[in-house]
């Protein structure tokens, strides 16, 4: 079993806005996004153009408050041994 270290609080994000140099925050996994029924389907669905075969991935969509610039970043899914070492 795999956990995305963002979404559980292991990992922060921390980006700077490349429009306007602002803090940039995660908005969240990308597939909440799509629509109404996106968020009980399968992640992997909304993941295919961030694949990695050597391992699992996270995209979140990462976004500016102030001039709503947004970008979408894949995070490696950590491995439970990785986690307990």
């Amino acid at each position: 079993m795999s956990v995305c270290p963002v979404c559980n609080g292991l990992a922060v994000v921390q980006k700077s806005c490349p429009q306007c140099g602002r803090m940039m925050f995660d908005a969240g996994v990308i597939q909440d996004y799509y629509d109404g029924y996106s968020a009980y389907l399968e992640q992997e669905l909304y993941e295919d153009g961030y694949r990695c075969y050597d391992h699992e991935i996270c995209v979140h969509l990462i976004a500016c408050p102030s001039c709503h610039f947004d970008l979408n970043i894949a995070f490696r899914r950590l491995e439970m041994e990785e986690l307990t070492e």
